[in-house]
């Protein structure tokens, strides 16, 4: 009997060693809270998949079936290449950061009258108050118009941007050949972190630049719930947080994307607060933004030494 038990269990020690790793399947998209990340990729199998990392949009949807672990490798840089698009960049990044301080004073200023007017009592007492909320109201709307001539601006670049082919651009067919390197172990490759994944799963992957190397953050894409015309806040700390309109008040967990649809003014704007978590939580940020019926932005919430770092993704829908 004892021998029969040793011979069952080494029957089974034998088969399992024998069954093949678990394959799962996965989808996927990245993007860099930093620079771009060039020169990545991940494996896929015995298989090395290009992919480098943008900052300004997400990636194309990857699709994944392999271990239940994504592991991403960086390659050696070559020569540098000249890139014609980097100064439109550096503008483009000098236009937003422009319109977000216009569109921060806009919405300081509307605050500031729509307080006024609130606090100015009735009658002739008041008109001294209100005219000095018409005056900010004035102001307001000036930093609204420089604010809306920075995007138009920001937009004219990105289209200039986008129209420009990588210095490095091939044909399709070319490229198809060299995106994925069936010799996985014949690349000289700098590990970039990794990241678990269950099978089924629908994930972004954001990548952090720390002082002792990236961090990738791993969320469910809620993307089939963020529908075009709308806006969505993801809080990447700790902390929760909230959104204030002049009409509401949203929790914004941490980690757990948050998708509305807020009422706009007049010329198609919403004004916005971040603020720590509480009925008068501290301010953070303020944010004015524009939603478009044929667009989608994600807002990225991150704790920095300055308070509160924010970023903005805007997905437009196929033509």
């Amino acid at each position: 009997m004892r021998n029969l038990l040793f011979l069952l269990a080494c029957t089974a020690v034998g088969l399992a060693a024998d069954e093949p790793p678990r394959q799962v399947k996965a989808t996927f998209r990245v993007l860099s809270l930093g620079e771009p990340i060039e020169r990545a990729g991940f494996l896929k199998g015995r298989d090395a998949v290009r992919l480098d990392v943008p900052s300004d949009f997400f990636s194309a949807v990857q699709e994944y079936r392999g271990p239940p672990i994504i592991t991403f490798f960086q390659t050696p840089s070559g020569p540098a290449k000249a890139d014609a698009r980097d100064p439109l960049r550096k503008e483009l990044a000098r236009t937003v950061a422009a319109a977000e301080k216009f569109e921060a004073k806009q919405a300081e200023a509307a605050q500031a009258a729509a307080q006024a007017v609130a606090d100015a009592p009735e009658g002739p007492e008041g008109d001294a108050a209100r005219r000095l909320a018409a005056e900010t109201t004035e102001l307001a709307e000036r930093e609204a118009e420089s604010a809306r001539a920075a995007r138009q601006k920001a937009a004219e670049i990105q289209r200039q941007i986008d129209a420009m082919n990588p210095p490095d651009e091939k044909d399709g067919k070319e490229r198809r050949k060299t995106t994925t390197d069936p010799k996985a172990g014949q690349l000289a490759m700098t590990p970039l972190g990794s990241v678990p994944v269950a099978d089924g799963e629908s994930l972004l992957l954001l990548f952090i630049a720390e002082e002792k190397g990236v961090r990738i953050l791993r969320i469910q894409d809620s993307s089939q719930r963020h529908p075009f015309g709308s806006l969505r806040f993801l809080n990447l700390g700790s902390a929760p947080l909230r959104l204030r309109t002049t009409e509401t008040t949203t929790p914004v967990p941490p980690l757990s994307p948050v998708t509305f649809t807020p009422k706009t003014d007049a010329h198609g704007y919403v004004g916005l607060e971040v603020r720590e978590d509480g009925p008068e939580g501290r301010l953070l940020r303020t944010l004015r933004a524009r939603p478009e019926p044929a667009a989608r932005t994600t807002y990225l919430l991150l704790a920095d030494q300055d308070g509160l770092r924010l970023k903005g993704v805007t997905e437009r829908a196929a033509r």
